[in-house]
């Protein structure tokens, strides 16, 4: 049964071409209220990247729109530079005039890579920035190093250079766009961020619920607003309406899945071409995916006394650069809170990161007794999703999940 609140991403990028305002290509876990503050527009390539994998011209999940991209970016050299499959889609769409769902994202200024993420952020503005150059635009890369976390907390040190940098960045984009940083509205959008970010947090835990009113997989199509448009009213309003829509569905007793009989937790990013497979897949089976931790990776909780030191500290980390402990041991407490029976866990085949954390993770699942399934895959690049051998395992694992249930 599917969400009646949804957001028009359409229609949001026609909203971000009428505003008129500088266009900041960022990456995703780059600081958006600062820039909004501004007067800046951040715009999120890999928010398209992940659209390219997950939509498809002929509706056809072996060919995404990514597929035509990754081509063009692999014929072009484009494979040999370290960059993953979201970069290699979003430039290959650059490529060949927007191959694109929403016909190309609006045109960049600057390109903005906060580096807490990983580092292809970095290779990426580079890229786009050479190709802008080959084409008589001057694109400007400003890169937010975040400092490495050696502990459990960043030291004050580290914090205040963080901020430096971010003060410079924000200071130098003011003057060449001739724009007005504005303290006191950025009090107004943090605000609006945090209203939307807890929103969004109880939206999560509605699927605590047993039976779920909905999935992990409506999860990853609700998110893009927490992504794309936080610290915007239209983020906070619609995760307003998303929450009012799942609390209808629980007092109603509606079933995301019927007779859901296996509750199971999505670790890592999505395999985008195949999300629609992956909930229809699941559901046939009583599997419900109730929880993950790509969409609780997402929130931004910040003191709203203090806007922009609560900003540093958390733009400063995101579950990316935590210790392996760390997201083990968050990774578990979701298992419990969401009374979870078993994990599967996307091995991508071009986000090392993800995958580093992945095989520290697997042996503290099995130590935590906590029956794990590692699929191998891409996030959208669908050439390596083989159908046969996911269902095959994906059934396996649910019987056996279910079968520890009953005992």
């Amino acid at each position: 049964m599917r969400l009646q609140t949804t957001f028009d991403i359409f229609a949001w990028y026609d909203h971000v071409r009428e505003l008129g305002k500088p266009i900041i290509w960022c990456s995703a876990f780059a600081p958006a209220e600062v820039l909004l503050a501004a007067g800046l527009m951040p715009v999120y390539p890999e928010n398209h990247a992940a659209m390219l994998g997950a939509l498809s011209p002929d509706r056809n999940p072996n060919n995404p729109w990514s597929a035509q991209a990754l081509n063009a970016s692999e014929e072009a050299g484009y494979g040999d530079k370290f960059l993953c499959s979201y970069a290699l889609s979003d430039i290959g769409s650059l490529l060949i005039d927007n191959v694109s769902p929403i016909n190309g994202l609006p045109a960049p200024d600057a390109f903005y890579a906060c580096t807490s993420q990983c580092s292809v952020v970095e290779r990426w503005g580079n890229e786009v920035q050479a190709l802008a150059a080959a084409q008589g635009k001057e694109i400007p890369h400003y890169v937010l190093h975040a400092p490495p976390l050696r502990g459990e907390q960043h030291t004050e040190e580290e914090l205040q250079a963080f901020a430096h940098q971010l003060r410079g960045h924000v200071r130098d984009m003011c003057e060449r766009f001739s724009l007005q940083y504005d303290e006191a509205r950025l009090y107004e959008i943090v605000r609006e961020s945090n209203a939307a970010n807890k929103l969004w947090q109880e939206c999560l835990e509605c699927a605590k619920t047993l039976p779920t009113p909905w999935t992990s997989f409506d999860a990853f199509t609700a998110m893009a607003p927490i992504v794309i448009a936080r610290g915007t009213a239209l983020c906070t309003a619609f995760y307003r309406d998303l929450l009012q829509e799942l609390k209808q569905r629980i007092a109603e007793q509606q079933q995301a899945v019927p007779k859901e009989r296996v509750r199971l937790l999505w670790d890592a990013i999505p395999i985008w071409p195949r999300k629609n497979w992956f909930a229809q897949t699941s559901a046939a089976a009583g599997a419900a995916f109730v929880t993950s931790t790509y969409t609780h990776s997402w929130w931004f909780h910040f003191d709203e006394e203090k806007p922009f030191a609560a900003i540093v500290e958390r733009y400063a980390w995101n579950t990316m650069n935590r210790s392996g402990k760390w997201v083990l041991d968050w990774t578990k407490q979701l298992v419990e809170d969401y009374q979870v029976q078993g994990i599967v866990t996307h091995w991508n085949n071009s986000c090392g990161i993800w995958n580093s954390y992945v095989k520290r993770r697997l042996r503290g699942f099995e130590e935590a007794g906590i029956p794990c399934l590692r699929i191998d895959a891409d996030m959208v690049d669908a050439r390596y999703f083989n159908e046969e051998q996911v269902q095959g395992d994906l059934f396996s694992f649910i019987d056996r999940c279910a079968e520890r249930c009953a005992l």
